[in-house]
């Protein structure tokens, strides 16, 4: 369906690789900088735990089997339930890596001084329709969010119609598909509602949770394919890109949506790479950043980075080091951030579109999970 567009990556100082253990010795560079901290397999068996965003999960799926072949004392534990739980699961220490599709809030950063919210791929979101017989339909932000408002309630509103043009859209009543409980889409999502809609912005706002409007035929579902499944005739929906697959298989009509710039698109590797690099001068040291609504005339709308959240003190050196293996892997086009892999989610991977220095502070946060 989509291929994945990589790069090259660059390297953090000189990365030492621990073949059968690690060490608690800070390496240094030829001119005696901190170079990065040890990676390898460590010398007893770690489990790395880890719960939280549905769209996140499938990629960790598919990082099980390559990571062990790779340090065999590594096993990478996934189990998904939601960006909300990922996150108060990093942050109360009942899973080591926490998944989420939102980066972490001020107020968290302040609270867990030691957490770290680390992106270890870029993917998308798309809006998926329920509509038999209709294979293209454009769709802007500020429309939807009048959907999700209730005052838009029909395919065939003078809005869509003028958004659709040759397009004979039905009466069909509009029904709004929301996430249930803590979810990362659904601040991916809110974001975009209120970057393209004021009232909306003043209103129900962005986050992992929000007070949604009351809309007589809106339904919600608790996960990526259970928005799909959920999906039923005249459904509009928010659904992360690796389900884009099941929602293609379910009949399901993708949107392409007005971007900044005023262009009609749908996620591909290229339109989601455009809005990485427009974003990639506001990234911030704590990598926390809105990659929504960005400029330029080929960036998607709803592209984010995937985090996982991690606390940087860890309670043993074998953990620390299972960790930072994890990370390092994960984000190396021949490791974890291979194509082959990335490419059956729809993701691509952070050297598609970020420069050497974002790359860099990404390293040196990784290099800093230690006990």
């Amino acid at each position: 369906m989509r291929t994945g567009l990589m790069g090259g990556i660059a390297l953090f100082g000189t990365l030492v690789v621990a073949a059968c253990g690690g060490s608690t010795t800070t390496p240094t560079t030829s001119g005696g900088q901190p170079a990065a901290a040890p990676t390898g397999n460590p010398t007893t068996a770690v489990s790395l735990t880890e719960s939280g965003s549905t769209l996140l999960l499938p990629y960790l799926q598919e990082l099980v089997s390559p990571l062990t072949a790779a340090y065999s004392n590594i096993t990478l534990a996934p189990s998904g339930g939601g960006s909300g739980k990922g996150i108060s699961d990093a942050i109360a220490g009942n899973s080591v890596l926490g998944g989420t599709d939102a980066y972490l809030s001020p107020g968290q950063f302040a609270a867990n001084p030691t957490l770290a919210n680390i992106p270890i791929a870029v993917s998308a979101q798309g809006i998926w329709a329920n509509l038999p017989g209709i294979t293209t339909l454009k769709l802007n932000g500020d429309v939807i969010a009048k959907i999700y408002q209730g005052t838009i309630t029909k395919w065939n509103d003078p809005a869509l119609a003028a958004l659709n043009s040759g397009v004979t859209l039905p009466s069909t009543t509009i029904a709004p598909l929301v996430r249930q409980g803590s979810s990362g889409d659904t601040f991916i999502f809110t974001s975009f509602l209120s970057a393209t809609n004021s009232a909306w912005a003043s209103g129900p706002g962005s986050g992992t949770s929000v007070t949604w409007p009351k809309v007589a035929a809106e339904g919600s579902a608790s996960s990526n394919p259970g928005m799909v499944a959920a999906c039923k005739a005249g459904c509009i929906a928010y659904v992360g890109v690796s389900a884009s697959a099941a929602a293609t298989t379910a009949g399901l009509v993708e949107a392409q949506l007005q971007n900044k710039a005023g262009t009609f698109l749908t996620p591909t590797p290229a339109t989601m790479a455009a809005a990485v690099t427009a974003g990639a001068a506001t990234i911030p040291p704590t990598l926390a950043v809105s990659l929504i609504y960005q400029d330029g005339a080929q960036s998607y709308p709803i592209v984010n980075f995937e985090y996982m959240v991690v606390n940087t003190k860890q309670s043993s050196s074998d953990i620390a080091l299972a960790a930072r293996t994890f990370f390092d892997w994960t984000i190396d086009p021949n490791g974890g951030s291979q194509t082959t892999l990335l490419s059956k989610e729809n993701f691509i991977g952070l050297a598609a579109s970020l420069p050497a220095s974002v790359l860099a502070t990404i390293k040196a946060k990784i290099s800093s999970i230690s006990t």
